[in-house]
């Protein structure tokens, strides 16, 4: 059995890590922390607002010091930001304290599920064909270091409590393996 047993979910935004994240920590009876949630309350504003306020640089430098302050912890299901992979020693953190999942989805499905979601700095005001292709160029820039997780799940044509229960049976899997 491992020492640490968080399970982390990363991948692109709108993948359904934060949905999924939720039910997974409510079946098994764990603690949910999301690291945008995270960041937020540290530093008292929106993400969009950080971004604009600060620059990604310091959102990426606020999101590795939240991850190392969480992953000592135990139990814990943790919704990533999507960038977070962008950072190598990040995912080594994750690896070395728990289960990596990428969550993955079809970029026109991410597109639809963002459509009426604002607060993406990423893909601020920009039109829905533009979206779609910065979805595209972002997820081809990331894909090499989604792909490092310990499980991959397409959640494109899957609800999120077929996800969650899927995500268990692996985590499972992989307690009893490690």
């Amino acid at each position: 059995m491992n020492l640490t047993n968080n399970i982390y979910l990363i991948g692109f935004m709108g993948t359904g890590k934060t949905v999924v994240g939720k039910k997974i920590a409510e079946i098994m009876g764990r603690i949910f922390l999301d690291i945008d949630s995270e960041i937020e309350k540290v530093l008292k504003c929106a993400i969009s607002e950080i971004f604009d306020r600060y620059g990604e640089e310091k959102f990426r430098k606020k999101e590795s010091d939240i991850l190392s302050s969480i992953s000592g912890r135990n139990n814990l299901v943790v919704s990533t930001g999507g960038g977070i992979v962008l950072n190598t020693e990040n995912l080594e953190k994750m690896k070395k304290s728990g289960l990596v999942v990428t969550l993955i989805a079809r970029p026109e499905i991410i597109c639809e599920r963002l459509r009426e979601d604002a607060s993406r700095p990423l893909l601020a005001n920009l039109d829905e064909r533009e979206k779609l292709e910065e979805i595209k160029r972002l997820i081809f820039m990331r894909a090499g270091l989604y792909i490092k997780g310990n499980y991959i799940i397409d959640t494109s044509d899957l609800n999120s409590d077929i996800v969650a229960q899927n995500i268990i049976d692996y985590y499972n899997e992989w307690e009893i393996n490690s």
